[in-house]
């Protein structure tokens, strides 16, 4: 189902598990398990499969970045540790550094989302010390994080060596500063909202005004996922919308809780409202 959809949306590279897929939540067994089915799916279809293997323990970290490997992922991805507040970077690149052993082949990603981990870092700051610190792995960086200014900096210096994915809204940003080598479609549903919007931004002037439609669009369909309880409204949607196959992803795990009856009743009438299930 989900990557038979995703290739058809035209996404080329899976991050899996996520944030959204609520990562942190899953034993080891269970993530292992996500990614080798992905893999497996996604390979048939011509997917490129980053498996985040982040966690706070380096050595089941590493176990994951080994696991992958081994199964055949494209690349491996971790956040820093998230347990409190970590600024030294060069701290950061030494943890990444020893979850990289475990998969010494495939390239690396960062998951920079400091509002999540604390990691108030800058990306650029990262990558001189990885260079300097001998991690020739790191590849690129997921970029989930509103400091413009550090985004505009690695795309000066890094656009053509580094996969610079950028995951924030308003996806707009990423264009005007320079798009870097991808842009992150963050839930799958909205792959052709945002491919829709790329097109129109490069094509012609004219065009542009139809991409700041599409992204206000966005904003507007995130406004209502968020008003009705996130991730735990989004994946309500799974379930209805035709184009994921109807799939049934169960509840949210806790302390996430799932939307109520009355709930997705004013959930779906909200995105009926906005034309949500022609516009995707």
């Amino acid at each position: 189902g989900e990557p038979v959809q995703a290739a058809a949306f035209g996404v080329t590279t899976v991050w899996v598990p996520g944030t959204m897929g609520q990562f942190e939540t899953l034993t080891i067994a269970e993530r292992k398990e996500l990614v080798a089915r992905w893999v497996e799916a996604g390979h048939r279809h011509g997917l490129y499969i980053i498996a985040h293997v982040g966690t706070n323990s380096i050595e089941e970290a590493r176990d994951l970045a080994a696991h992958a490997q081994k199964i055949g992922a494209d690349a491996i991805a971790s956040v820093p540790p998230f347990y409190g507040s970590v600024t030294d970077v060069d701290a950061i690149v030494a943890f990444l550094g020893e979850i990289a052993k475990g998969a010494a082949e495939l390239p690396l990603f960062y998951y920079h989302i400091p509002g999540t981990t604390h990691a108030t870092i800058k990306a650029m700051d990262l990558f001189a010390s990885a260079q300097n610190n001998g991690l020739h792995s790191l590849m690129g960086v997921k970029y989930v994080s509103t400091d413009m200014g550090d985004w505009f900096n690695l795309v000066a210096t890094y656009n053509t060596t580094k996969a610079l994915l950028f995951a924030p809204e308003p996806k707009l940003a990423s264009f005007g500063l320079g798009i870097g080598r991808g842009t992150v479609l963050a839930e799958d549903f909205f792959a052709g909202t945002y491919r829709r919007m790329k097109q129109s931004f490069f094509s012609s002037s004219s065009a542009s005004t139809n991409a700041t439609l599409e992204q206000a669009w966005k904003l507007a369909a995130g406004a209502v996922f968020g008003q009705y309880g996130g991730g735990s409204a989004e994946r309500t949607v799974y379930g209805r919308f035709p184009h994921t196959c109807e799939l049934d992803l169960g509840p949210p795990r806790l302390p996430s809780k799932p939307i109520t009856q009355e709930q997705k009743k004013e959930l779906f009438k909200a995105l009926d409202s906005i034309d949500f299930w022609n516009r995707l």
